[in-house]
């Protein structure tokens, strides 16, 4: 009797646990819109939201110090495409928590011979999104971004930075970043939304830059950035909505140096490393229940800075190659 009293309540115990988890509804949940439009900055309290999605770039071409498109010397092809694997809580009515985390595919293929390319983890994003005051339609909310240097940031092949077998998948350095976001809603069918921040590239010892006939560690000293984005979506019936919108960043100058004996020493700055960039983007969704999200995104850079610095490293932060991409993700919210 002691033995089959005590497989019951384990087993009580197991149901219980497995109904409280994170895929199973809440009494606790905030209220979620039912259209995109409508929908605040943070999550409700009580959702969970995963997503999963794959965007890739193709380019043919670079950009020179005065910001021009020209083909690329060569015929060269660079293909940089990312699956994201996305995951967002409403932690309070308030505050919503999420993790980005991507895994990179860059490949660079020349008209005669084997391409090169690799695949590895990205630099992971995390942070935390605080909505002062409840969403009545229109939000205001503000953000801390948090980058970690989770990628590939060694070179491989003899030990020089210019002497590569792969790319890189993640520049080596930790970023922090401080965001503000507003959105106003327009009526039932429309809402604006614009984003402004600022993000510090804290400076650090990186694979890819070494001391020329001396014995220290290169040290990297990337450009903060500055960073604008605008965006309207249109509701088109209770399921369908487009939104169209404008990405602007601006990095400043980046420094390199050498951290050796006497110290760390910042000693010159990239050429042509400061620039700004801005990006159109259409995303076309489907939300067939408010519990879902299909997304098919295109995008285009449409201005842009010098694109050769770190080009032959692939760090596609520091030195975004211009062309078209493409991206498609679904999203599930329990």
């Amino acid at each position: 009797m002691v033995q089959v009293g005590t497989l019951a309540l384990i087993l009580g115990g197991l149901s219980g646990a497995a109904s409280a988890g994170p895929f199973t509804p809440k009494t606790m949940q905030g209220s979620l819109p039912e259209t995109e439009v409508e929908r605040a900055l943070v999550l409700p309290k009580g959702w969970l939201e995963v997503g999963l999605s794959v965007d890739g770039e193709s380019s043919v071409s670079y950009r020179g110090s005065d910001g021009v498109e020209r083909e690329q010397p060569g015929g060269f092809g660079w293909t940089y495409s990312r699956m994201w694997l996305d995951i967002r809580q409403g932690f309070s009515p308030r505050i919503s928590l999420y993790a980005r985390v991507p895994w990179v595919r860059a490949s660079l293929q020349p008209v005669i011979g084997r391409p090169t390319t690799t695949v590895a983890m990205g630099d992971a994003h995390t942070g935390v999104v605080y909505q002062p005051k409840p969403a009545s339609p229109h939000s205001l909310a503000f953000s801390v971004d948090l980058k970690a240097p989770s990628g590939v940031e060694w070179p491989t092949g003899t030990g020089s930075a210019g002497d590569t077998q792969s790319f890189l998948t993640g520049t080596g350095l930790t970023n922090l970043g401080l965001f503000s976001h507003g959105k106003v809603v327009l009526g039932r069918v429309a809402s604006a939304e614009i984003d402004v921040g600022y993000v510090r590239k804290f400076p650090g010892v990186v694979g890819y830059v070494v001391e020329v006939g001396g014995f220290g560690s290169g040290v990297l000293n990337a450009g903060d950035e500055l960073d604008a984005r605008g965006h309207l979506t249109g509701q088109m019936g209770s399921m369908l909505w487009l939104r169209a919108g404008l990405d602007y960043r601006y990095l400043t100058e980046t420094w390199v140096g050498v951290n050796g004996p006497l110290g760390g020493r910042i000693m010159r700055p990239v050429r042509h490393s400061s620039g700004s960039w801005m990006t159109g983007e259409a995303v076309f969704g489907v939300d067939p229940t408010d519990k879902w999200t299909i997304e098919m995104r295109v995008r285009r850079d449409l201005m842009g800075g010098d694109s050769r610095p770190f080009a032959h490293l692939g760090l596609e932060e520091l030195s975004p190659q211009p062309g078209l991409g493409l991206g498609l993700g679904v999203v599930s919210r329990w």
